[in-house]
């Protein structure tokens, strides 16, 4: 099963941002032991490992880079198929000027195989075995004139090809590795970030200013993400927006405010009737629609609810959907 990024922003940003919490962390982490015992110096090391994890592993762009090097190399080669055809065409032409049949058999095929590497490949093999029925008159200097040499060439380019090939396919199939590899490292950052953020919004409760130090908030351009910032009054029970149901997709929330807030996806208006996210004042929290409302077809609309259970605070929210 693929592995997919649970957080916002970019993979800079959130590690980043956890260095930046770790140093606070490490800072107030006779509060945080005092709260809660399981927040130990080796909770902290750990954390940190998980930080210079996700800085050194394999970046997407030197990974993309990596396989442009492979693909550069299938290009060349196909290019050297492209012109030892045409010179083995060529000197077909001269061997076989009336003899449109043969000349067919050194062609058929090229324009397909010249847009596609096993194709072109399938074409080599072929070509070859061609060139090596007519080559006493490709080679004959008053027929054909063809060095010797080019049937090597020939053979050479498509052992090289197949080789290109081969590696670049590898290095798709192990790209999808390193890629989850570097995902799952980058998840792992980012989930006890946000126990300590969320942790620190209890921590500090009396503490409005240090509660805002622990705070997660990303930004991007993409025109797939789409934010929602708002209110709740008390004891009211908010339609935020509506969205197509998608179950790999994520919803990000946030409490901006001073009161919990619940927060759910629905089929109706007012009932939080999946796995509810409740946040203190403060916490943040990032899940998929899956988890929020399972057995639920892809594309059916669902409203994202907000819930404020205080009688007399009005709370507020920001929600962040990529669907």
């Amino acid at each position: 099963m693929e592995t997919r990024r649970k957080f916002k922003g970019s993979d800079a940003f959130l590690a980043e941002s956890a260095r930046t919490i770790y140093n606070l962390f490490t800072q107030d982490l006779e509060r945080f032991t005092a709260f809660n015992a399981r927040f130990t110096s080796e909770y902290a090391a750990a954390f940190l490992h998980q930080i210079d994890a996700a800085d050194t592993v394999v970046t997407d762009i030197s990974t993309l880079a990596k396989q442009g090097v492979e693909t550069q190399k299938v290009l060349i080669e196909m290019q050297n198929a492209s012109r030892v055809y045409n010179r083995i065409k060529s000197h077909a032409m001269w061997a076989f000027p009336d003899n449109p049949a043969v000349l067919k058999e050194f062609t058929t095929g090229y324009r397909d195989a010249s847009k596609n590497q096993p194709k072109m490949l399938v074409f080599l093999e072929t070509l070859e075995k061609v060139v090596t029925n007519y080559l006493d008159d490709l080679t004959d200097v008053t027929k054909g004139g063809m060095p010797a040499s080019i049937v090597e060439e020939l053979a050479t380019i498509k052992d090289e090809l197949k080789s290109a090939n081969t590696q670049q396919e590898v290095y798709k199939k192990q790209r999808l590795v390193i890629t989850q590899d570097r995902i799952s490292a980058l998840n792992d950052c980012y989930t006890t970030l946000v126990q300590i953020i969320n942790t620190a919004q209890l921590v500090f409760a009396n503490e409005p200013a240090k509660r805002a130090q622990y705070s997660y908030r990303p930004t991007t351009g993409s025109s797939s993400i789409t934010d929602f910032v708002g209110q709740v009054a008390p004891n009211e029970t908010k339609v935020i927006t509506q969205v197509s149901y998608d179950k790999e997709s994520f919803i990000s929330f946030e409490n901006r405010g001073e009161t919990t807030l619940q927060f759910d996806i629905s089929t109706d208006e007012v009932t939080l009737n999946g796995n509810m996210v409740e946040l203190e004042s403060g916490a943040i929290n990032n899940q998929p629609m899956e988890w929020l409302l399972a057995d639920v077809a892809n594309g059916t609309k669902v409203n994202i609810l907000a819930y404020n259970p205080s009688t007399t605070s009005t709370g507020s929210y920001w929600v962040s959907t990529d669907v």
